[in-house]
């Protein structure tokens, strides 16, 4: 036993591994303690999924343990992080995310100062104080030898880790210490994202006779067509809004992309089959409608990624729902949470409006996704491992978020009933429930391009537009590309850009004869 004790290695691999079930625990569990749980199997992949992580963070202490003034630099911060990471996470539900690291840098003293609690504060002088414990430990009893070769070992060791696997690699760069760096590099690729250069097809403005239309893009996530009622589908999912007169369900639209990285962009430029580089070298009809005199708005809630966040930033008005939210947290995350935004908006109406809601819609895990009162089929997937669920659980989960959007499209409708307003609703693809073995998207599965489609609009918009509502009413059931949007939503709100072709527009006759 002396001998085991005087072993540098051994000593040096046992601190390290205090070290990383510290941190696993307080750092890292908190990013763990929402996953809904219901039996022995299920705990034991959390349970490994967490261990996987503490071996990343294993492999990282042991990278900066091997200098000890690298290490007495960096642990503190490490810890100090950890701690601020660790708490916000449990007690607000809240993970690191791109938009959380703009608000770090661009929010005033005193709205940072408000998330500051007591417990916060205690909990990192306490992490503070375990950290001088553990520097001390390190420089009076840790000795290494063969530096450069446990460099090496370490350094190898996590270069596996973080490659061996993309779903793995995902998942540990989404929890501390990884998720810090991540988030950063995302934030700053966003950054430039935002301030290439790009081409707009129209440079015109066009100004236009009525200050009071607002038009209302509903950005769906993973929602079909055919699970809608409306459509057809023999559950009633959607009963509200099969029973609004001047609602028009377009059921027969084909999306290029299955994935919201890719379909968005596609959806928002003037991108088709042929032109693919427009949605990346071309501004959306965000900027059309400013140039036309409408207040633009965007208001999310979602995450959004690189490919899209140049649109945000067309816009004059950017909110985030739930700024602090990923499909990382298995939480309470809800579409209504939107609607106090969307009311603040409505309630000074002095010019034309866009305002574009980009919901979190059907995206997995669909039980985070619908409140209690609208489960209207069960049992559902209690499990977020697709696998573990049966079919008839996955299938009737996913309907309940088709009833829950169609009680928040009625929200949105309410409060444009009274005004000059039409709403489009658009998914950016569908969903895979089983299909030739195939599960949620991002893959090839023909009910992944069928997304939903409706418009909406209010008695006073019909007054002036008639003949667009015959066209609609004519062109329905006829099929489209989701390259259709970019045309139809200026006809709709009766911006004549020269770049609308009639043959993709809804609102036009002719449109797709």
């Amino acid at each position: 036993m002396k001998k085991i004790l005087h072993n540098n290695n051994f000593i040096l691999f046992v601190f390290l591994f205090f070290c990383t079930l510290w941190s696993g625990v307080f750092y890292v569990f908190p990013d763990f303690a929402d996953n809904p749980i219901t039996n022995c199997s299920t705990a034991f992949s959390v349970f490994v999924y967490w261990c996987c992580i503490c071996i990343g963070i294993f492999l990282l202490l042991y990278l900066i343990v091997l200098n000890k003034y690298v290490f007495a630099g960096l642990f503190p911060v490490f810890c100090v992080l950890g701690t601020i990471v660790g708490y916000y996470r449990y007690a607000y539900k809240a993970s690191l995310t791109p938009m959380l690291v703009d608000a770090v840098f661009h929010n005033d003293f005193q709205t940072s100062a408000e998330l500051i609690t007591l417990t916060l504060v205690l909990l990192v002088i306490l992490n503070i104080g375990v950290a001088a414990i553990v520097v001390y430990f390190r420089f009076k009893y840790i000795y290494v030898n063969h530096v450069c070769l446990q460099l090496f070992i370490a350094f190898t060791g996590l270069f596996v880790l973080l490659n061996s696997n993309d779903r793995l690699h995902n998942g540990i760069m989404q929890r501390y210490p990884f998720n810090v760096y991540y988030n950063i590099k995302l934030y700053k690729g966003m950054q430039h994202e935002i301030k290439s250069e790009r081409y707009c097809p129209d440079t015109l403005s066009y100004s236009l006779p009525n200050d009071s239309l607002v038009v209302v893009f509903v950005l769906g996530e993973s929602l079909r067509a055919d699970h809608l009622s409306i459509n057809g589908y023999y559950r009633e999912t959607t009963p509200y809004l099969q029973n609004e007169e001047q609602m028009y369900s377009i059921a027969n639209i084909y999306s290029e992309y299955t994935h919201t990285n890719r379909s968005l962009p596609h959806i928002l430029t003037r991108a088709d089959s042929v032109h693919e580089e427009r949605a990346f070298d071309e501004t959306s009809f965000i900027t059309l409608f400013k140039n036309s005199g409408f207040k633009t708005s965007w208001i999310s809630n979602q995450d959004p990624a690189y490919t899209y966040i140049y649109f945000l930033n067309e816009c004059d008005t950017i909110i985030h729902a739930h700024p602090e939210r990923t499909v990382y947290v298995y939480s309470e995350w809800l579409d209504e949470d939107m609607l106090p935004a969307l009311d603040s908006l409505l309630s000074n109406i002095s010019q034309p409006n866009l305002i574009i809601l980009h919901t979190i819609g059907s995206h997995w895990f669909y039980n985070n996704h619908v409140s209690d009162e609208l489960r209207k089929f069960s049992p559902v997937a209690e499990n977020r491992v697709i696998t573990k669920n049966t079919s008839e659980e996955i299938i009737n989960a996913y309907d309940n978020t088709v009833v829950y959007t169609d009680f928040f499209l009625k929200q949105v409708i309410n409060r444009l009933r009274d005004r000059n307003a039409i709403m489009i609703y658009l998914s950016d693809h569908g969903e895979a429930l089983g299909e030739n073995g195939n599960w949620l998207h991002a893959n090839d599965s023909y009910s992944i391009k069928n997304p939903a489609c409706m418009v909406w609009y209010s008695d006073k918009y019909s007054v002036g537009n008639m003949s667009k509502i015959e066209a609609l009413e004519a062109n329905k059931n006829k099929f489209y590309r989701t390259d259709f949007l970019y045309h139809s939503i200026l006809s709709a709100a009766g911006i004549p850009s020269s770049v609308i072709v009639p043959e993709l527009d809804i609102f036009t006759a002719s449109g797709n004869d």
